[in-house]
């Protein structure tokens, strides 16, 4: 029998856009520190490597701006809760994203979801979409003891789907690093979050760059034949 290969994808910026409603919850955090609100953009900016480094810079306004491990904690304690209260209302998902993976699964290629996002809305917005069932694996910022740009998450999420060989599709640094630490080939979405979404600086050229899931799709609503291919790395 012939090795399945699989189709990893990552959450944010991927499958899915969110950053209205983690906008909403950074400046639900802010206010209880008194700081003023910020727009879209800036948090967009922000957004890249998990919910951590969010919290760093939502309160410092800088990119590689720190606070304290207590504050750290304590503000965390107040955006989670203000994130999952939003019911996730303003996310939605990109552009032919359930088709793609209706199409990938049916075609044999098993599919997960490889994430630095925590795994309480990592479910909860799966399940919003009715995409809990669609996905061999889920592998989150917390399943592990490390997270992308480790490659540890995405070669976790390859056994669980039973299968040594795969695809990593994703729109940060931190996914095509971990991605080129796993061996695996790497496509790119365009448009994603944060200033280390610009495919010119990830480790590798991506073997694909897309605008959307849609498009790992042909018009047959058949996967891309270069899919059952995946090319080694050295």
């Amino acid at each position: 029998m012939t090795e399945p290969v699989a189709m990893l994808f990552d959450l944010d910026g991927t499958l899915i856009h969110s950053s209205a409603d983690l906008a909403h919850a950074v400046n639900v955090m802010r206010a209880a520190y008194g700081l003023p609100e910020v727009d879209l953009e800036a948090v967009e900016s922000w957004i890249g490597h998990g919910v951590e480094p969010l919290i760093h810079r939502s309160l410092t306004g800088d990119h590689d701006g720190r606070v304290d491990e207590a504050r750290l904690r304590e503000a965390l304690a107040v955006f989670r809760p203000a994130y999952l209260a939003t019911g996730f209302a303003r996310t939605e998902l990109a552009r032919g994203a359930v088709r793609a993976i209706e199409a990938l699964d049916s075609a044999g290629h098993p599919c997960a979801v490889v994430t630095n996002k925590p795994t309480a809305p990592t479910l909860a917005i799966l399940e919003k979409f009715g995409l809990s069932d669609r996905f061999r694996a889920v592998v989150c910022g917390d399943t592990l003891p490390v997270r992308k740009p480790d490659p540890a998450p995405l070669i976790h999420a390859l056994e669980l789907c039973g299968t040594n060989l795969g695809w990593m599709v994703g729109d940060s640094d931190a996914d095509a690093a971990a991605s080129d630490a796993a061996g695996l080939p790497f496509i790119a979405i365009r448009g994603g979050y944060g200033r280390d979404a610009d495919p010119a600086g990830f480790p590798r050229t991506p073997a694909l760059l897309l605008d959307s899931p849609a498009e790992l799709i042909d018009e047959g609503n058949r996967p891309l034949e270069m899919l059952r291919h995946p090319p080694a790395l050295s």
